[in-house]
């Protein structure tokens, strides 16, 4: 059995005051809140040292009490509806002045009251922990640091939600939709960014309710939230490298970063996934690159080919074992050696190079689609008539230099 003492919130009592003393423990140091009611609105103060705490509650408690002055006297109809709101009121334990102060500011919002507090009161669970946006930003960081998240990872999290956390100083719980959508409009991006700083964002209040800190049963306010949209004339066309300048960057990639560069413009993996990729994933005798659901962004396995470039490209590293790319952050390097090689770096422009000159070559939507892990709609809306056949075996010849094998890359678009 609990003893009284073990309980919280104390309550400190003067006449039909009370003065109520919450526990709480910010980076390991317990901080005690005194709550009260006074001139229509609730009153927040914070003490370090329980006793403080106690004589400051019980000096309120009496300071508010004495300052009630004379009882009303009424009649008629007047002192019927008095009584009647002192009933109504008694087990709330909450002052008639201080009750009708709250009615009308919250008529000010020109909403019904009733279902405004209903839906508050779903949304923010008295049964739920008030963790602030910084509290549960730190617990996200570490449990995916635990879970073997990529620095690379972790870095973008740091970046988005770093950023969210500095500027939400308040409880996750009270953050709005309207607040969201005005903090994403504010930070002026392009409609890509933005929609990843959005990402980030839901994927914090996601995590949010699998703790237990937000109602599992409804969807939060980051879920609410509008995604960025292109306006047709901002859609950005489908950018490839050329064959030539394809060349200029495999010539001048060292060992750490020429397989990201032979997988993405060769075999038409997405970066995430030829950072999830293992050598064991390389089936070499069948010319095949097993993308499981695992690796896969969208989640769904499929077989990706080593082309016959990618294999003489490869072939040093036949037989290896382990992780494909041993650098986190790779887009550092690669943008380094762009500029080393005097190639203009193009957002997706590896893969979106391999679905253009393949599909150039085999003009088979379904099967361009299948080792892509993408749509044949995609594929014929977005990459269809981008290149000619020609330029799709120019891509494809383009082979490290050994005696008598190497390619000439005059002419090349």
């Amino acid at each position: 059995m609990r003893k009284k003492s073990d309980e919280w919130p104390k309550e400190i009592k003067s006449g039909s005051v009370t003065v109520k003393i919450y526990r709480t423990v910010n980076r390991g140091r317990a901080m005690f809140t005194l709550a009260y009611h006074d001139g229509g609105g609730r009153k927040l103060r914070q003490f370090a040292d329980l006793a403080e705490a106690r004589r400051e509650a019980k000096d309120t408690a009496d300071t508010l009490n004495a300052g009630r002055g004379a009882a009303l006297e009424l009649s008629g109809a007047d002192r019927d509806a008095y009584l009647a709101a002192m009933r109504q009121l008694k087990p709330l334990d909450v002052p008639l002045n201080v009750a009708i102060a709250e009615y009308v500011k919250a008529r000010q919002f020109k909403v019904p009251i009733v279902e405004a507090a209903k839906s508050y009161a779903e949304s923010h669970d008295a049964s739920l922990p008030d963790k602030t946006v910084e509290e549960v930003y730190q617990e996200m960081l570490q449990a995916k640091r635990r879970d073997g998240a990529s620095e690379s990872y972790l870095h973008d999290l740091k970046t988005r939600l770093g950023h969210f956390s500095r500027d939400f100083k308040d409880t996750l719980a009270n953050v709005t939709t309207a607040d969201l959508d005005a903090w994403l409009r504010r930070l002026k991006l392009a409609p890509r960014s933005r929609n990843n700083h959005r990402r980030a964002v839901v994927g914090l209040f996601n995590f949010a309710k699998a703790a237990g800190y937000l109602n599992r049963d409804r969807k939060s306010a980051a879920e609410h939230t509008a995604r960025a949209r292109k306006k047709m004339e901002e859609i950005e066309e489908i950018e490839v490298f050329s064959p030539a300048d394809f060349a200029k960057l495999l010539t001048a990639a060292d060992e750490v970063i020429l397989p990201y560069f032979v997988l993405g413009g060769f075999c038409g993996l997405r970066t995430i996934e030829i950072k999830r990729l293992l050598w064991e994933d390389i089936r070499w005798p069948e010319s095949s690159i097993v993308i499981s659901a695992a690796i896969a962004k969208t989640r769904t396995r499929r077989l990706a080919p080593l082309t016959d470039p990618a294999a003489a490209w490869l072939s040093r590293w036949k037989g290896k074992t382990g992780r494909v790319v041993t650098v986190e952050i790779i887009d550092q390097q690669v943008r380094k050696l762009c500029k080393a090689a005097g190639v203009a770096w193009k957002h997706n422009g590896l893969r979106h190079s391999f679905i253009t000159y393949r599909l150039a070559m085999s003009k088979d939507f379904v099967r361009t689609a299948f080792e892509a892990g993408n749509s044949p709609q995609i594929i014929r809306s977005n990459y269809d008539a981008v290149a000619t056949e020609q330029e799709g075996k120019l891509w494809f010849s383009v082979m490290p230099a050994t005696a008598g094998n190497v390619i000439q890359m005059e002419g090349a678009a």
